[in-house]
């Protein structure tokens, strides 16, 4: 019996109009979504909701993360501030491949300003399904050995 992948969710207020649907194409897929986002009126701060979703997934409550706001980048800056995430802003079908597949990135953000719901929908289905090649195994490591650094003076 296959258990079904619970996927941390979480947006902010530019992503308010595509969240249900974005939610509604995660379930048709079979997964639990774990709803993290705003859905309330007005604005809000896009770091509360990446840190939520981060911390779910830095702690392994959850498969992987999806970040939505206006363009992706504040979602990504925020969630890559928890240890354990690498957080990554996929702005078309091989970025999105190319995040799980050489990156292990565990969270995908992306733009609810800068794609349509369609794209927003196909760009997460390629990351979920896209498995991480273990030959790209050192680098993800180096990353790891990065955090682990109390503060980096590069």
């Amino acid at each position: 019996m296959e258990t079904v992948k619970r996927i941390a969710f979480g947006t902010d207020h530019a992503a308010i109009e595509i969240r249900e649907n974005v939610k509604n194409y995660l379930k048709d897929l079979g997964y639990e979504v774990i709803d993290f986002g705003f859905c309330g009126n007005g604005n809000c701060d896009y770091p509360d909701y990446a840190l939520k979703v981060a911390k779910s997934v830095a702690n392994n409550e959850v498969y992987k993360g999806v970040l939505i706001c206006g363009t992706g980048i504040g979602m990504s800056i925020a969630a890559n501030k928890v240890k354990g995430v690498i957080a990554a802003v996929c702005w078309d079908e091989d970025t999105a491949r190319l995040a799980a597949r050489h990156n292990c990135a565990n969270i995908v953000c992306l733009g609810s300003r800068t794609a349509t719901v369609s794209q927003v929908c196909h760009r997460i289905k390629i990351f979920l399904e896209t498995p991480f090649k273990e030959r790209h195994s050192r680098r993800i490591e180096k990353i790891k050995q990065i955090e682990k650094m109390e503060s980096c003076t590069c």
